[in-house]
């Protein structure tokens, strides 16, 4: 089959979880598959086509800048009404409409695979129609129902977009009709359907997957070891886990904070002087495998409902202990007392309890440890996407 992936954003520009998972599922694709990817580059860079040989197939890669406000705005603070009309451009741009509906002619696949669309916007679904060639979405945000894509306001409180400008912005969005909708939990589902997106659609639930990786060779080096992983932005709750970790009565706790995120100088000011807690930016997966082989626990504390959590079943793949906030799709992936536990969000001191209760317990520790790697069976990405190859089979065959 030929295959397109739309993506906003792809290797090697990441901004999270989504635009790996869809790097992973390309590549595995491209064995068996003709596959080209739509993508956009960052303000200020050069867009530019890509070609490259997989095997006995190719991959082509479409990069371009999408004549959005945003990215304008972000980069040179115009005032802030530049904001609201790049979220009108964000809804259809006439630019993602022409570059996508251009490489869609040249490179006729059977279907077009959509996962995030920030950026480019709802028009890629567009090209894809009027040209005939179905389309499969993956939802990884909330960008179909809120702007800001975290159904949260600026002050990080729940927010149901119940204002003027969210739900015009939704009536919009209602008018997307792919052929099928995967979402990664029933999470999101349930909060699709309950904005009333997608009711004539078939919708799937199929949680994400990740490659085999060989699991890392554990190291006791005398300290209890806490592992964050992710985006440095508050609706990500590392305030939480820098708080709770600070109120650990544990003098050999390490808190080790690994990512990169418009809050971090914030949160570095929140750790101050103390010496448990170590921030190292973005990693490279080697050194980033050193300190999984370290970790006793790994903390994933987001006061926002998460989509999936990408990273949770990477922990499992290496036999790492999670400690999840119960929120979003979190609970379905983290079973209470087995491969980790679950706290209220944003419950310092409950976070702080189950950290102590894990520093004094190594029996335990060790029990989950084994639990977490029988977890990560359920990711294979190799199973992940033969599921996905029986949807595109089914569609395309319409």
């Amino acid at each position: 089959m030929k295959i397109c992936m739309v993506s906003n954003l792809y290797p090697p520009y990441i901004h999270g979880g989504a635009e790996l998972y869809v790097s992973h599922v390309s590549e595995k694709l491209s064995e068996r598959h003709d596959i080209s990817v739509i993508t956009a580059v960052p303000f200020g860079q050069n867009g530019s086509s890509t070609r490259d040989k997989v095997g006995e197939r190719k991959e082509a890669t479409y990069r371009f800048y999408p004549l959005n406000l945003y990215s304008n705005y972000y980069y040179s603070r115009k005032p802030g009404f530049i904001k609201p009309l790049w979220h009108a451009f964000d809804v259809w741009n006439p630019h993602a409409y022409a570059f996508t509906k251009d490489v869609l002619k040249h490179e006729r696949p059977d279907l077009v695979h959509v996962h995030n669309f920030k950026g480019l916007s709802a028009s890629v679904f567009s090209a894809a129609k009027d040209l005939g060639i179905p389309t499969v979405h993956t939802v990884h945000d909330y960008a179909l129902v809120c702007p800001k894509t975290t159904l949260l306001t600026r002050a990080n409180a729940s927010c149901v977009n119940a204002r003027s400008p969210c739900r015009v912005y939704r009536s919009f969005c209602k008018r997307i009709d792919p052929a099928v909708v995967i979402a990664p939990s029933d999470f999101v589902l349930n909060t699709l359907s309950s904005f009333g997106l997608f009711a004539d659609v078939r919708k799937l639930k199929l949680p994400l997957g990740i490659p085999e990786s060989e699991p890392v060779v554990k190291v006791n080096n005398g300290t209890f070891d806490i592992l964050y992983v992710g985006r440095l932005g508050k609706h990500k709750g590392v305030h939480t886990l820098i708080e709770s970790v600070k109120g650990l009565d544990l003098k050999n706790a390490r808190l080790h904070i690994i990512g990169q995120g418009s809050d971090g100088a914030r949160f570095q000011r929140a750790a101050g002087d103390d010496e448990r807690i170590v921030f190292y930016g973005f990693l490279a997966p080697d050194r980033l495998r050193q300190l999984y082989s370290i970790a006793d626990v790994a903390v994933v504390p987001s006061i926002y409902a998460e989509t999936f959590g990408l990273v949770i079943p990477e922990y499992y793949q290496h036999g790492i202990t999670v400690i999840g906030s119960r929120t979003g799709a979190i609970p379905e992936l983290i079973e209470d007392g087995y491969n980790g536990f679950l706290f209220p969000p944003g419950d310092v001191e409950a976070l702080t309890s189950l950290l102590q209760m894990l520093s004094s317990d190594s029996t335990l520790l060790s029990e989950m440890s084994k639990n977490a790697r029988t977890s990560a069976r359920t990711f294979d990405l190799n199973v992940h996407v033969q599921k996905l190859e029986e949807i595109y089979k089914e569609v395309a065959s319409r």
